[in-house]
């Protein structure tokens, strides 16, 4: 049986949206402390690898209770809330597309064609005006 262990996070991106994790490594120095590594698997994908101390006194807290470990993992890294029914391999959400399109942003939009052609315009006729300015004043044209 894997390790894996399932979270409900507290701000779930897509309906159903979990966190996993598993441990890969554990150090216990009985009566002192255990250092851990843990594989997490966001609700967004992405993975990646964590490292904890336990230390004294929390590690007295963990006694003879193995869930104690997974619920302290999940408080620690802020993964959600640990679930029951969380044993067994993890599960991947699909990925989120996280590119948006607003047409009326876009350079294909014909209003901002429209104003972009209308500031060049008006950019020319600025640009005359200060060239008319400087042979006035007996400089060069820009």
């Amino acid at each position: 049986m894997s390790n894996w262990k399932i979270c409900h996070p507290s701000n779930p991106i897509l309906e159903g949206a979990i966190n996993s994790f598993c441990i890969t490594s554990l150090n216990v120095t009985p009566h002192e402390s255990a250092k851990i590594r843990v594989q997490i698997i966001y609700q967004t994908g992405s993975m990646t690898t964590e490292f904890l101390l336990i230390e004294q006194p929390e590690y007295s807290e963990w006694g003879s209770d193995d869930d104690w470990i997974y619920q302290k993992i999940a408080h620690k890294l802020a993964l959600g809330s640990l679930t029951k029914e969380g044993d067994g391999n993890p599960i991947i959400s699909q990925p989120v597309s996280t590119t948006f399109v607003d047409e009326n942003r876009s350079i294909h939009n014909d209003n901002d064609l429209a104003r972009i052609s209308s500031l060049e315009t008006e950019l020319e006729e600025q640009r005359k005006k200060l060239a008319t300015i400087m042979s006035l004043l007996g400089k060069s044209t820009i």
